[in-house]
């Protein structure tokens, strides 16, 4: 699946592939497709579909001599992807995933690595294809070939279909086992599942683990559950921040909500307006970062939200977040209308207005400096006149 993300991102669909001798040979044993040739030529197209459908190594192999030129170079773009997504405790040697002491991930990073994928819309088009059928192959014209998904559960007349799954990849490994990754879409929420040193039942355990996520846990609105709001005590000049609405927070059905913590760190980055990070966590585990915007505004009335005031969502409790977090939920319908900051937010909008008035003093100065050179320069000019 690695291989396949960066041959989309790097590659052209029509582009020409002409399939190395190493490509052919240079695999181990069992790793073959001996229908593939030296010399054979397919499109990029063509061998991604053989890639993510049929799990043909020499199709990776020569992607990937394509891309960079060798598998060494190849590999090292690899594993800048993979940190790039979050995979920290991944090493790729090779396109293909066949053994190699050196080569290794973990279910964790597995996700990640799927994830990114998923976000690529071709990626998520091939890895989807239940059968493919090629005609017109430059080399082996064996007329009409047609290969099948490994994946079961894409497969409309498996026993193991579900309608749910989006996509995946199958794998497999001497040393590795069955493997297998799988991104499903329910509704709103979207699920990967990751099966390492699986067996024939990496499908009921693929189906029994997205059941539980799907009937488990919940989405919450990141800007729902996290609205906060300063004033100055008189509603004159109050700074609204603002939460991606399009950030959610997953948890699990009837969740203890003092469970729930969250806090904040100051960042300033792009656009401009953004001063910070919120992270949330459950018991103690990260569940999802957003970053936060400030707007300025002008409202006429007072704000009379207090520092502690917390409004319970259903049978929920409160949230926390350290020492002096509060924040508000909806309840049942009712616009949340009272907005609380913690103390590092006032901070670092404290920090804001100090650097801004040390730049307004900077600028005073440097008005004050002009205004002084230019009367020096009016009295020389009159001394002048004067001594002629």
């Amino acid at each position: 699946i690695m291989t396949a993300l960066l041959a989309l991102e790097n590659l052209e669909l029509d582009q020409e592939i002409t399939f190395s001798h190493n490509s052919i040979y240079d695999l181990e044993d069992g790793g073959h497709h001996w229908e593939f040739q030296e010399g054979e030529i397919l499109t990029v197209d063509e061998c991604l579909q053989f890639l993510l459908v049929e799990s043909v190594n020499e199709a990776a192999y020569a992607l990937a001599e394509t891309v960079s030129g060798s598998l060494e170079d190849f590999a090292v773009l690899m594993n800048e992807k993979a940190k790039e997504l979050g995979a920290e405790n991944t090493n790729f040697v090779n396109p293909h995933g066949l053994n190699n002491p050196e080569h290794k991930t973990t279910a964790h990073d597995m996700a990640m690595i799927l994830w990114g994928c998923v976000e690529n819309d071709r990626f998520r088009q091939y890895a989807s294809i239940p059968r493919i059928s090629i005609k017109g192959r430059k080399i082996l014209t064996d007329g009409f070939s047609t290969y099948t998904n490994h994946h079961a559960m894409l497969l409309p007349d498996s026993e193991f279909y579900d309608e749910d799954v989006v996509c995946g990849k199958t794998g497999y490994t001497s040393l590795a086992g069955s493997t297998l990754v799988t991104y499903a879409s329910r509704g709103d929420m979207d699920l990967i599942c990751v099966i390492m040193k699986g067996s024939d039942s990496r499908w009921n355990d693929t189906q029994s683990l997205l059941d539980y996520g799907f009937d488990s846990f919940e989405l919450y609105s990141a800007d729902e559950i996290n609205r906060s709001y300063l004033s100055d005590g008189t509603g004159v000049f109050p700074v609204n921040l603002e939460i991606d609405p399009d950030v959610s927070i997953l948890l699990p059905k009837e969740a203890d909500w003092s469970e729930v913590t969250t806090d904040f760190e100051t960042k300033q980055g792009e656009p401009s307006n953004v001063v910070g990070e919120r992270t949330w966590y459950y018991r103690g585990i990260a569940m999802n970062t957003a970053a936060v915007t400030a707007e300025i505004t002008v409202s006429e009335e007072a704000s009379d939200s207090s520092a502690g005031e917390t409004v319970g969502n259903g049978d929920a409790s409160n949230l926390n977040s350290g020492e002096t977090e509060a924040v508000v939920s909806e309840n049942k319908g009712n616009e949340n209308k009272g907005k609380i900051w913690n103390r590092q937010e006032i901070i670092a909008i404290g920090i804001l207005i100090v650097l801004l008035l040390v730049l307004i003093g900077i600028l005073l100065r440097l008005i004050r400096n002009a205004i002084r050179r230019r009367r020096r320069r009016r009295r020389r000019r009159r001394r002048v006149r004067q001594n002629r």
